[in-house]
């Protein structure tokens, strides 16, 4: 990431640290990269465009929270060789919470601290698969 991507950032990102399954939809997975106070990184194989607004649904170590998210940005990460021989691109979409209610916002502060005071990530913590509903509009 350059700087000057880090100097635009509101909020510092905190690393999950494990494979945080989500569901797009129920029709594709994604797993939860990073959070931050402001938004999230998921990763996932579908394209996602830019500028929509999503659904995402967090459950942060037993906490369930549903959130608006708009499509900040949405690349190419890296490929994958499928066990058939085909290539599969894998995106990195971060997304920007949007209109947060203060008591989310304080589960999230919650969480991102807990994670900083592990010191290595969420481990197994995190309960079910985090599900990320399609965009919208």
């Amino acid at each position: 990431m350059g700087k000057k991507q880090r100097e635009k950032r509101q909020f510092p990102r905190v690393i999950v640290g494990c494979k945080t399954q989500g569901r797009v939809t129920a029709i594709y997975d994604a797993s939860l990269v990073d959070i931050s106070h402001g938004g999230v990184l998921i990763e996932h194989v579908q394209v996602v465009r830019p500028g929509t607004t999503s659904s995402l649904d967090l459950d942060l170590r037993g906490k369930r929270l549903s959130l608006k998210c708009r499509v900040a940005r949405s690349v190419v990460h890296r490929t994958e060789v499928q066990p058939d021989g085909e290539q599969t691109l894998i995106y990195h979409t971060g997304m920007e919470f949007v209109d947060l209610p203060e008591e989310t916002r304080q589960v999230i502060c919650h969480y991102i601290r807990s994670i900083i005071e592990d010191g290595n990530g969420a481990g197994d913590e995190l309960g079910e698969p985090t599900a990320i509903r399609a965009p919208r509009g």
